[in-house]
């Protein structure tokens, strides 16, 4: 079992293990001890891990109340954090109480977002259950949420009091997030770790729940660094949006019908080969292909350029410049302020690159890809 301080204001520990969900009750008791916990879960974990996470808390004499909701992309938005609020409300809890979220990333949004609104703010705590969550969205403090006009539009910055990773509940996770979680842990080696690149490229962590332990620890402490620097997202934190530029615009243009560690994937590729870095780019290719991810995307680019423009509104400036992170090499990323007519060139640039999936040698690959549903 592996502990890191993340030092923002206020700080909180990260726990990152085996069989720490038999230890959820002892580490909450400091927090939640004479107050009530409202656990908020998705449809499908609460089945899984809902009453072993409620008994591991009441052995600690501590009351659990269950709230299982239904969220995807399209409903991680203002209207279900009502529903909570309101059922939080009806129940009577206060704000010396507790909201222990369980599940992937957009349950961490939605609680992390309800605990913030509600009676201007009350305790919460994140147990993340999947890959993606783990390494990236359970820490930091940052809830979004999203608008008919475009994703993560809605959000804030509120810092949990705790993040437990139970890296056990990884072996219940479809492969599919496996692989969407690998997107998100291949952005921090691109981002700031070069020999964590060399090591997934290496030796490949797929089921080895020991091995994942580590590089999960790995990409927690790279993002703890990131947000203690700069916590509220007007700096350096944005080199944490490696790949959200293009990869947000592919899942906004095809209807989230992509995972979101997959669009990373295929955004920073784009944002590599169209900004002419094409070493990096197939440096990126290379481990992307490593653990079968996709590295080309056949949907018009008209659709993914629209959506990167007018529906990429975090990163877009108030003087109507965009701001992109590039990956210039492995470990080394910059962030760059462009025109929307440069974003544009980038991004055909970049989309024509990995369609025509040609490595150095000039020989064409065949690629796993994404295609437009026909009906």
């Amino acid at each position: 079992m592996k502990c890191i301080e993340v030092k923002t204001d206020p700080s909180y520990n990260v726990w990152i293990g085996s069989a720490l969900t038999s230890q959820i009750g002892k580490l909450l008791y400091p927090i939640a001890s004479g107050h009530r916990v409202a656990m908020i879960t998705d449809m499908y974990v609460d089945p899984l891990y809902g009453e072993e996470v409620t008994a591991a808390i009441e052995d600690y004499g501590i009351e659990v109340q269950s709230f299982p909701i239904m969220v995807e992309e399209k409903t991680k938005n203002l209207s279900t954090v009502e529903t909570l609020l309101r059922k939080l409300t009806q129940e009577n809890y206060s704000k010396d109480d507790v909201i222990l979220d369980v599940g992937g990333g957009m349950i961490s949004d939605v609680a992390g977002m309800t605990a913030a609104l509600f009676l201007s703010g009350i305790r919460v705590v994140h147990m993340p259950s999947t890959l993606l969550a783990m390494t990236d969205a359970a820490i930091g403090g940052k809830a979004e949420l999203n608008l008919p006009e475009g994703k993560g539009i809605v959000g804030t910055v509120y810092q949990p009091e705790l993040v437990v990773a139970d890296i056990d509940m990884l072996a219940t996770l479809p492969e599919h997030e496996i692989r969407s979680g690998m997107g998100e842990i291949m952005k921090y080696a691109v981002l700031e770790d070069s020999g964590l690149y060399n090591k997934l490229l290496n030796h490949p962590a797929r089921t080895d729940l020991n091995d994942l332990e580590n590089i999960i620890w790995q990409c927690a402490q790279i993002k703890a660094h990131i947000v203690e620097d700069d916590p509220a997202g007007f700096g350096n934190r944005g080199l944490v949006r490696l790949g959200h530029t293009a990869g947000q615009a592919i899942e906004a243009a095809t209807d989230y019908s992509i995972l979101h560690g997959e669009a990373v994937g295929l955004g920073m590729l784009v944002m590599a080969y169209g900004t002419g870095n094409r070493k990096t780019g197939d440096k990126i290719k290379a481990l992307l292909e490593k653990y079968d991810l996709p590295t080309t995307i056949e949907w018009p680019d008209r659709e993914i350029i629209s959506a990167a423009l007018f529906k990429g509104v975090e990163d877009r400036n108030y003087e109507g410049t965009y701001s992109i992170v590039v990956p210039e090499a492995i470990g080394h990323c910059v962030r760059k302020k462009v025109s929307a007519r440069e974003l544009t060139l980038i991004l055909k640039k970049g989309l024509v690159a990995i369609k025509h999936g040609k490595n150095q040698s000039g020989k064409r690959h065949s690629l796993r890809s994404f295609r437009r549903a026909r009906s």
